[in-house]
């Protein structure tokens, strides 16, 4: 087991962060009690109920006494009118101040969970144990949660940091090899962004991360998670710009997320996709030498799966870019990419980022 510790400025507490196998059953990964009251909740997906057992036994070790609440997790669930019978459910549990939730399944749910722990009763203690490879590498960590709106995702919540992160590689076992794909293009996201040595990692052990190799799996997580803390530690409320070069390829991302309905790709599929892209500009805007652009682009179209359909035209992407929260103004704001381990940020107009779509958005799609 591998663990370290992620202080917060401006919080009265650190997180700490575990990853390894059968790492649940342990005391070490779950926070103490304090105080006299010593109940927790578990909030678990039904799809990984079969863990509620050994989850239990290690709050037990550390001195907690749990409760389930077992839920169908997914998007659905990051909705308020499904969260909200949450609350009555911890009140009818009698659950305190100084009790413990603990969400128990993938991005969506430890997003919902999260926010649920962040406004009942104005705050409880709560662990992230992330189910799938991209919520271990990407959304467990940084206290983003919150809920969707018919206008847009992710747009009421809090940006509240859990007291511990769980990353249990025996949840990855037996996952469809898709999953593993979309962690593997958050995970080249923080080699491109920050460490080259990481990226070099990665691109020449991508098979056995594909594989599900948990030798190569263990570390390969426990470095994204202290990339990603660089960032977070650095800019906790988000306000700085500082977590913004975590976005990198994101805004294509959404773009081709948006122009397909949000039920073509799973979100790291989109993010290699939109790295792609996202190197290519950063190519022709002249902040990436063109022989390190060809280098990295040729390294994700190898992963580019799916292809992006047929129907799915320059515009609509361009268009559903335009919407992006990270946007200021008309302009699309974009991370841009200096080298390997170097990132800046620019604006252009809509205009000039469809141009580029029409002449480049042909890589995604099937190679003849």
């Amino acid at each position: 087991m591998k663990q370290f510790e992620l202080d917060l400025p401006g919080q009265n507490n650190t997180c700490k962060v575990s990853t390894g196998q059968q790492i649940c059953q342990s005391p070490e990964v779950w926070p103490q009690p304090q105080g006299r009251n010593r109940q927790a909740v578990i909030c678990i997906d039904r799809a990984v109920f079969a863990a509620a057992p050994e989850i239990q036994m290690g709050l037990s070790s550390a001195g907690w006494q749990s409760e389930l609440i077992v839920l169908d997790a997914g998007e659905s669930l990051k909705d308020f009118q499904q969260i909200y019978p949450l609350y009555g459910q911890f009140l009818d549990l009698g659950l305190q101040r100084r009790s413990l939730v603990v969400a128990v399944g993938g991005g969506s749910l430890g997003d919902a969970i999260g926010f649920v722990a962040a406004t009942y009763l104005r705050g409880l203690d709560w662990v992230n144990v992330p189910t799938t490879l991209l919520s271990q590498v990407d959304s467990c960590l940084g206290g983003k949660t919150g809920v969707n709106h018919a206008q847009g995702k992710n747009l009421i919540g809090a940006i509240y940091q859990p007291r511990a992160i769980v990353c249990d590689l025996d949840f990855l076992g037996g996952i469809p090899r898709r999953e593993f794909h979309s962690g593997l293009g958050e995970m080249l996201k923080y080699g491109l962004i920050h460490d080259p040595h990481y990226w070099e990692h990665l691109v020449t052990n991508a098979e056995a991360i594909l594989d599900g190799d948990p030798d190569v799996l263990a570390p390969a997580i426990s470095r994204a998670l202290e990339i990603k803390a660089h960032f977070v530690k650095a800019d906790i409320q988000d306000l700085l710009g500082i977590r913004a070069a975590l976005n990198y390829g994101h805004t294509f991302a959404h773009g081709l997320e948006a122009a397909t309905g949000y039920a073509y790709y799973r979100h790291g599929e989109a993010v290699l996709q939109g790295m792609l892209l996202a190197t290519l500009f950063s190519a022709a805007q002249g902040f990436l030498e063109t022989q390190i652009a060809q280098e990295i682009v040729g390294i994700l179209q190898a992963w580019v799966q799916p292809h992006l359909p047929a129907s799915v035209r320059p515009e609509q992407v361009a268009e559903s870019m335009r919407h992006d929260k990270k946007n200021d103004g008309d302009q699309i704001q974009l991370m841009l990419l200096q080298g390997i381990g170097q990132i800046t940020s620019r604006a252009y107009p809509l205009s000039e980022v469809s141009a580029f779509l029409t002449s480049e958005l042909h890589r995604l799609r099937p190679q003849n």
